[in-house]
């Protein structure tokens, strides 16, 4: 693990932008996509979420969550592993706000139903620019019970 290790993470979830981010809602895991804004400076990813879909509850009884990133058109895959914050302050609201997130919410950044969360990253894995042989091997996964071993690329767990 090095600085540029946990540069590299940053720069990819700040590059993909959507995740799929799993909460634990008291009986089971559930993950669903969200579109993420990575801050370095701060050590926050910020999401901005509508009350009605209740992840505060969730967030509120088990702040535990997991990030997971994806980018399959350069075999990048990332995994972050965290502890999210919720947040109603309108100013900070405002500050992560993007024009898309208009078709979610008629008030715009000033609608109440808009809620912060603040994911601040203790763990992540990455891998990265997996070979063509890598693909090709999990294709033969289903066919085959022995694949030829492939080479994986980078990967690297860091600490945030």
């Amino acid at each position: 693990m090095s600085k540029d290790d946990v540069e590299h993470v940053w720069r990819e979830i700040g590059r993909i932008e959507t995740c799929m981010m799993a909460t634990h809602d008291g009986s089971a895991l559930r993950a669903r996509p969200m579109v993420g804004s990575a801050d370095r400076a701060s050590g926050t990813i910020w999401f901005v979420t509508n009350r009605s879909d209740k992840k505060d509850d969730e967030l509120r009884r088990d702040p535990r969550v997991c990030l997971s990133y994806a980018d399959p058109s350069t075999n990048t895959f990332v995994s972050v592993s965290g502890e999210a914050t919720l947040s109603t302050d309108r100013r900070t609201i405002e500050d992560h706000w993007n024009p898309a997130f208009d078709a979610w919410f008629e008030g715009g950044s000033a609608d109440p139903e808009a809620l912060l969360i603040a994911v601040r990253p203790h763990t992540a894995e990455f891998w990265d620019n997996a070979s063509e042989e890598l693909m090709a091997a999990l294709d033969l996964l289903t066919a085959t019970a022995k694949p030829p071993e492939p080479a994986l690329g980078d990967h690297c767990k860091v600490k945030m």
